[in-house]
């Protein structure tokens, strides 16, 4: 039985002790605290802490005969949830140097056993693995419909079948050369936002996070806006996506402590609970609009590709809206906190700044605006010391491996179009009274802790 070890302790302390009866309930809650405590400083002794040396025990591994992963033990019962805390990234990187485990190091997150690798060549065998091409699901993924979607779906067939669907249409090169036009407008929108400024300084964060929504919800929804006007739409998807990435972006402790689920210390669940019904309103009503849709004109969005499905590949209207509701999700934020941190160096190094402005007068000139057929032909744009595609994950900003980002051409070709033209119409320069500030946060994604507050010169008259 997978109890048994734990049954063990429990029985040898009651059964000898005589002072054991019905009317000493005292003694047996000091029993069972004690039995508990024994099981979990035994399994605390082991390298990687209390879920290794779970797994170990019940296995029957002798730990002087196997060849053990190293790391820390951390706490008893809760092993190293502390390294979660802030920037995990790097605590675990000095953990691992710590132990001088940077090829492989093993830690306990309460009862979940995990391992972390710092070495590439390690990264890619597992990323290209079968073995680990599961994610495990987080209760906040499974609760925000995420393991029907691309992100966290069980690898297998219907995986694939998302994947060979986002990748045929949404994705390839044809679908993404015929959405051009679409970048262009949205970045026309952005340069007008900032040149509205009118020289002051200014967070840019904000006209980037909704013109990347804007961006998805024309690919995915159909649906266009002005990014100078407010839109009571976009507001309200704008904060279902902020709800849902602070959400999947928190360590849950009862992912991995399960006897806290019921207590929701962290009201995780009870916040989910309260997401899923808008978000199941809003995509649902744009769904519901596409089907109704009479004029027979077809938006060519991702909406209407999932409508015209048929056979093996059609999926259900709650799968459809998992799908759908992922694609906003995933696509919004990412795209806007890229942009952020490169203009953010761009304003730190100055002699980076005044070579691609350089360039890009030459290539193209101040008299006219920048297209993504100009980028092709810069230099600047491609001179880069490693690839960012996940090929030799010295950086992999959209994964790498078997679960890799679908989405990362779209992705680069629209960070380098847009980056492309926010160089292009401005030089931009550092708040004198509040310096650019590289401290980051670590949610989904690696964020600037400090949103970039900079001010903009005209370079196109």
């Amino acid at each position: 039985m997978e109890t048994q070890i734990d049954s063990f302790w429990v029985l040898v302390l009651v059964s000898k002790c005589k002072a054991f009866s019905a009317q000493n309930p005292i003694f047996l809650l000091v029993s069972v605290f004690l039995a508990w405590l024994a099981m979990a400083l035994c399994y605390w002794v082991y390298p990687g802490g209390p879920a290794w040396g779970n797994y170990l025990l019940k296995k029957g591994i002798n730990c002087s005969r196997a060849k053990m992963i190293p790391g820390p033990r951390g706490f008893p019962v809760i092993g190293s949830m502390n390294l979660m805390v802030n920037l995990a990234h790097h605590k675990l990187a000095a953990a691992a140097k710590a132990f001088k485990a940077e090829r492989l190091m093993a830690f306990s997150l309460g009862e979940t056993k995990a391992i972390i690798t710092c070495n590439p060549d390690v990264a890619k065998e597992i990323l290209n693995s079968s073995v680990f091409a599961d994610r495990p699901v987080k209760e906040s993924a499974y609760q925000l419909m995420f393991k029907r979607a691309i992100g966290f779906a069980p690898y297998g067939v219907y995986w694939r079948t998302l994947r060979r669907i986002a990748a045929t249409h949404l994705f390839c090169p044809r679908q993404i050369s015929s959405t051009e036009s679409q970048r262009f407008s949205i970045a026309s929108q952005m340069v007008s936002a900032i040149a509205s400024q009118g020289g002051d300084y200014f967070c840019v964060r904000g006209i980037l996070k909704k013109a990347s929504l804007n961006n998805m919800m024309c690919s995915v929804f159909g649906r266009k806006y002005d990014l100078g006007s407010s839109n009571g739409e976009t507001e309200e998807l704008r904060r279902l996506v902020d709800e849902g990435y602070d959400l999947l972006g928190k360590l849950n402790w009862s992912d991995h402590l399960p006897w806290l689920a019921n207590l929701d210390l962290q009201r995780i669940r009870f916040r989910c609970s309260n997401l899923v019904p808008k978000v199941n309103r809003f995509v649902n009503r744009v769904i519901q609009e596409h089907r109704e849709d009479q004029t027979g004109q077809r938006r060519n969005d991702f909406v209407d590709v999932l409508l015209s499905l048929h056979g093996p590949d059609k999926l259900s209207h709650h799968d459809m809206i998992a799908v759908l509701w992922e694609m906003i999700f995933r696509g919004t934020d990412t795209v806007a906190v890229l942009i952020e941190w490169i203009l953010a160096r761009m304003v730190l190094h100055r002699d980076i700044q005044s070579k691609v402005h350089d360039e890009l007068d030459q290539v193209v000139g101040r008299s006219r605006p920048l297209m993504e057929a100009d980028i092709q032909s810069m230099d600047a744009t491609a001179d880069v010391e490693f690839s960012v595609s996940g090929s030799d994950l010295k950086l992999a900003p959209f994964g790498s491996g078997r679960r890799a980002c679908p989405g990362k051409a779209l992705g680069l070709a629209t960070v380098s179009f847009w980056v492309g033209v926010l160089l292009h119409e401005f030089e931009w320069v550092q708040c004198d009274h509040e310096p650019v500030d590289l401290s980051e946060v670590l949610r989904l994604s690696c964020e600037m802790s400090n949103p970039l507050t900079i001010k903009v010169n005209p370079r196109r008259r």
